[in-house]
């Protein structure tokens, strides 16, 4: 354009779409945005989504939090909501989404919950979230820490009753609770859908009963409880129970006639029973199952086919089993491909995940790591076919007899079989700068030679796909991901 012509075409377009523009960035980017014009100051008043994360007010490329960053950027967090919660247009009485997230930091959390919740008094609030985060989180502390947090946040609870009434999703760390405080704020949290709870615990060797009539999604993870009670909870949909300390008896599941989704994940010491799937998920009816083992002992005990574990797999379409420990028979999963008639697809992710494992020798010894992490099973039924199975992928393959002899099993009982999909080994990126060995068939000569030794003496018109490096397919990726 001409100099005396400029105009700026940005600031011209439509409320409706700047806002949608301005619904896809965090406040802080926001805010940047808005010192452009004097049209665009007006816009954060209208926002239909609100998203507050005390994280993005760290410098760029800041990761660590040390105590002094954390005053900081919790009180630039609290301006930032104040700031938005009153200039708030009154017209716009609708806000889709509200996302804060925090440190439990004594008057802070009160101010941020106080505006939430005359913003919730005043307007409809669709959907509106905690997550908030502890100083322990950052550093090494003790239960003292725990107890401290979990007192601030019942403080932070009982002061700000209207917030925590139209919360929606509330995702917790490191607290230590006392006996009826878990209790007591899901009464208070009438519209809860999603609650989260990270290293949280109401004592030693106490028990969790959950009872809720709207909460559809429950996570624990690593999370000190004896036992975990689910007592009646008609919407739930999706639960992912990670780390728990007991292997006598740790979850009870009672009324949940939606649950579809369970992610099941813990470490089994040489210590600890195998636990039966068939009574860890009684009385469910599950479609989509995860079960991770950390690259540690198998803690499922292969089944075969009862009453009991037929109705609990009954309606199993996806199975994904992952971080499974390298180098050990895996013939012991065909019981769940047994006992599961409708499974669709099956993923095993096979990974010694050496970043994240203990490998002192003599720590793993004190704490009753074990030496032999595999488990054998010998099916009872003989030249079982399995009709309904569409799609095999194997994270972690390589040309290893223990897993050609298993895809080789897979392939030979599922008749209807399409796909086998076989990546090589997993790498976050520190495992990527120090790779193991690997025997996966990169070149095409051994991926043909793999692929007869696979398919020979069996009728199977399944496609094998080999690949390596980053060609992992979306759709994999979303599934090995899930919940």
């Amino acid at each position: 354009m001409e100099d005396g012509n400029r105009e700026d075409m940005l600031s011209n377009l439509p409320d409706h779409i700047l806002l949608t523009i301005l619904d896809r960035l965090n406040v802080r980017d926001a805010a940047r945005t808005c010192v452009l014009s004097r049209r665009w100051q007006q816009l954060p008043a209208m926002l239909s989504q609100i998203k507050i994360d005390v994280l993005d007010f760290l410098p760029e490329g800041t990761t660590a939090c040390y105590q002094r960053e954390i005053v900081r950027i919790n009180g630039a967090a609290v301006e930032a909501t104040k700031s938005i919660m009153s200039r708030r247009d009154p017209s716009r009485n609708t806000i889709h989404l509200l996302s804060m997230k925090f440190f439990l930091r004594d008057n802070d959390t009160i101010s941020i919950g106080h505006a939430v919740g005359q913003i919730m008094a005043t307007h409809k609030v669709e959907i509106a979230q905690f997550a908030i985060l502890t100083e322990a989180h950052y550093s090494r502390r003790g239960d003292d820490d725990l107890v401290y947090y979990g007192r601030n946040f019942m403080l932070f609870f009982e002061a700000c009753p209207g917030a925590f009434g139209g919360l929606t999703c509330l995702k917790l760390q490191d607290l230590r609770f006392g006996k009826s405080d878990i209790c007591n704020v899901l009464l208070t949290c009438k519209q809860l859908k999603h609650l989260r709870m990270f290293n949280c615990d109401s004592g030693v060797w106490a028990t969790l009963q959950v009872e809720h009539l709207q909460l559809s999604e429950l996570e624990i993870v690593n999370c000190s409880f004896r036992k975990v009670v689910l007592i009646s909870l008609p919407k739930l949909t999706q639960m992912a129970f990670h780390g728990w300390i007991a292997f006598q008896d740790p979850l009870s599941v009672g009324d949940v006639p939606l649950l579809e989704t369970v992610d099941l994940t813990n470490v089994c010491l040489s210590s600890h029973k195998m636990v039966k799937l068939s009574e860890f998920l009684g009385g469910t009816s599950v479609r989509n199952l995860r079960l991770g083992f950390e690259s540690e002992k198998i803690w499922v005990q292969p089944e075969h086919l009862t009453r009991q574990l037929a109705s609990v797999f009954c309606q199993l379409t996806f199975v994904h089993m992952a971080e499974i420990p390298e180098g050990y028979d895996l013939s012991w999963s065909l019981f769940i491909l047994e006992a599961a008639p409708n499974l669709k697809e099956l993923y095993l992710t096979v990974w010694d995940h050496l970043c994240t494992m203990e490998t002192d020798r003599e720590k793993r010894r004190a704490l009753s790591y074990s030496i032999r992490k595999g488990v054998r099973w010998e099916s009872s039924a003989s030249r079982f076919q399995h009709r309904r199975l569409e799609t095999l992928v194997i994270f972690g393959f390589e040309s290893e007899e223990y897993m050609l002899t298993h895809v080789r099993c897979v392939m030979e009982a599922a008749v209807n079989l399409k796909n086998v999909f076989l990546y090589n080994r997993l790498a976050c990126k520190m495992c990527r700068d120090n790779p193991p060995p690997s025997s996966f068939p990169f070149a095409e000569t051994k991926k043909l030679l793999v692929e007869k030794i696979i398919t020979s003496g069996i009728d199977s018109a399944a496609s094998i796909h080999f690949l390596a490096g980053k060609a992992i397919w979306a759709s994999h990726v979303a599934k090995k991901n899930f919940p």
